[in-house]
């Protein structure tokens, strides 16, 4: 399973929402929060066996099939090149016309796109050095566009066990969870936390 918050939330330009939300599923030789690792062809391969199977789309993997309420209408693997999302990472867009489901994505309490699949694993052992300190940006407030410079301390699953937002537009926002800000100001922040190896 892997979760990333580095969604974008499409807007048109008449200012409404056009209800699709796009985010990374699987990323290439990045840890997910239970330590495992996709190749770039074991992404290749689930993306393929999603399309042609059809899997059900849930939230919170409680195994209940949402769709009707939320439609995959993109799926495809990021290109070189790509400045929006990382390159030979596989990407949906999702469509989410229920109003519940679309209210949870704009709070912040949805947040990231999730894959759950039995497959096989090769066991290994990863070396690298880890300062367990992560720095980025947020993404922009989907209302004003403002965003946050940050710098959180990870423990060893790069889950944040302390950090937060520089002050922008008179606030700051402490993170104290994965993936979104805490709120200030009547607003969160998504943000993307990777350990690269």
């Amino acid at each position: 399973m892997q979760s990333i918050a580095n969604s974008k939330l499409k807007r048109r330009s008449d200012k409404q929402w056009d209800r699709i939300v796009m985010a990374e599923v699987l990323i290439p030789g990045t840890p997910n929060v239970f330590g495992d690792l996709w190749t770039e062809e074991g992404i290749q391969d689930a993306v393929q066996k999603y399309m042609v199977l059809g899997y059900i789309i849930d939230v919170e993997h409680d195994m209940v099939d949402v769709t009707g309420k939320a439609h995959v209408v993109e799926s495809f693997i990021a290109r070189e090149g790509d400045t929006t999302f990382i390159p030979g990472s596989w990407v949906i867009g999702m469509y989410i016309p229920d109003d519940d489901l679309w209210d949870k994505v704009l709070s912040g309490e949805i947040n990231g796109f999730s894959f759950e699949a039995v497959v096989s694993m090769l066991e290994g052992v990863l070396v690298y050095e880890d300062d367990n300190f992560r720095t980025g940006y947020t993404e922009p407030d989907p209302y004003d566009g403002h965003r946050h410079p940050f710098a959180v301390w990870v423990d060893d699953d790069n889950r944040p066990t302390a950090g937060g937002t520089e002050e922008v537009d008179g606030h700051s926002h402490t993170i104290t969870t994965h993936s979104v800000t805490d709120e200030a100001e009547g607003h969160t922040h998504r943000f993307t936390i990777l350990q690269e190896v």
